[in-house]
């Protein structure tokens, strides 16, 4: 996804500072905590000033607010911000390097800035080159959803998401968040940015593809891969869902050929490395099955994003490997990981499987009764 559509899910997700009260009446000898409150209200003040796109003015009050409260990190974010649209780099370079070394705040409200400002100093279109790092944005997104699970934040996430092309990810949370809220202008704004996703990536119609698949379309989600495919043809996990639908569908040399390219691709992103893991750990063609090689992609999925069900995923590859112990630890970590009911119970019954030293067969082949229907 181009940085247009980050830009396009920030206006969605609207972003700002916190509301907080604004003023505080001055006394002669003021504690520590008046004095943070005072650099408070100044400071929105300035962001007030800022979008009137009055950088000086705005500059000026935070450097006021940086006098009384000169260890929360989001004024220095927005003060250096200011200077950068004033051309002062070398200023600007300073006030983020000292944010970025105070850490997140401990008060919620602070952190929640913090976390809104710096997520965009580390995203793709950051003011300066040497702090975007869009996997550390990634990592700052989730800690925000985190700290205040709401439908902005939601899609802030999935804005980090998309632009390191994990569009199944970002496809995943929105549609997690639209089941939880009940708000008619919510579930429209969660709408509007999956169709964004799927509009304006090459990955789009494959997106529709795992909805389908979930359904048992196998033969109409197959399709929509097909032309994803016939525009990116080594797109290493668009190819071992075709796989895993031409298995579903009784089609096993269909399978073995989209396997067998998709093993032979350099992992690009994520959505490659955890697709090939799950792929390599569970698929009933024997050729194809490689622990080690799951663990190890599994492993450099984790570091993308601590998913519990990338940590499930990592658990089969160990037991394909005949690890069993590591298999079971595993297994138990993802479960301490607050799973979702049915991740829950999937890694739950990959556990007796482990215990009894049995490595994971996935659900790859047909059902009898769905011979010939696609599903």
């Amino acid at each position: 996804m181009k940085s247009q559509a980050f830009i396009l899910l920030l206006v969605l997700f609207g972003g700002g500072v916190c509301a907080e009260e604004k003023k505080e009446e001055a006394t002669s000898k003021l504690s520590t905590e008046e004095n943070i409150k005072i650099g408070r209200g100044m400071a929105f003040q300035a962001y007030g000033a800022e979008q009137q796109e009055a950088w000086r003015e705005a500059r000026d009050l935070y450097t006021a607010a940086l006098e009384k409260a000169p260890d929360i990190p989001w004024i220095r974010l927005r003060r250096g911000f200011c200077e950068f649209k004033l051309e002062d780099e070398e200023a600007a370079r300073a006030d983020f390097q000292k944010a970025i070394s105070l850490g997140i705040s401990n008060d919620k409200a602070d952190a929640e800035n913090d976390l809104q400002f710096l997520i965009t100093l580390r995203s793709k279109a950051g003011p300066l080159a040497e702090f975007r790092d869009p996997k550390g944005a990634i990592a700052l997104s989730a800690k925000l959803v985190e700290l205040n699970r709401t439908t902005d934040y939601v899609l802030l996430q999935a804005a980090c998401l998309a632009e390191s092309e994990q569009y199944l990810r970002a496809q995943e949370i929105l549609l997690a968040r639209l089941k939880e809220v009940e708000s008619a202008e919510e579930k429209q704004r969660l709408q509007t940015a999956v169709e964004t996703f799927r509009t304006q990536s090459k990955f789009g119609p494959a997106l529709e593809g795992l909805e389908l698949e979930k359904t048992g379309k196998y033969l109409e989600a197959m399709d929509k891969y097909t032309s994803v495919l016939d525009q990116a043809p080594e797109t290493a996990w668009v190819l071992v869902r075709r796989a895993y639908c031409l298995s579903k569908t009784g089609d096993p040399a269909g399978a073995k050929a989209d396997l067998k390219r998709a093993m032979r691709l350099t992992p690009e992103t994520a959505t490659d490395r955890v697709t090939l893991a799950w792929a390599k750990a569970t698929c009933p063609f024997l050729e194809f099955r490689d622990g080690a090689g799951a663990v190890s992609l599994a492993k450099r999925a984790l570091q993308d994003e601590p998913l519990v069900q990338t940590y499930g995923i990592l658990a089969s590859g160990y037991a394909e490997m005949g690890d069993f112990r590591r298999a079971q630890e595993t297994s138990m970590l993802a479960l301490s990981k607050s799973p979702s009911e049915g991740d829950k119970k999937e890694l739950e019954a990959k556990l007796e499987l482990f215990r009894e030293k049995k490595a994971i067969q996935g659900d790859w082949l047909p059902k009898a009764t769905a011979a010939g229907k696609g599903g």
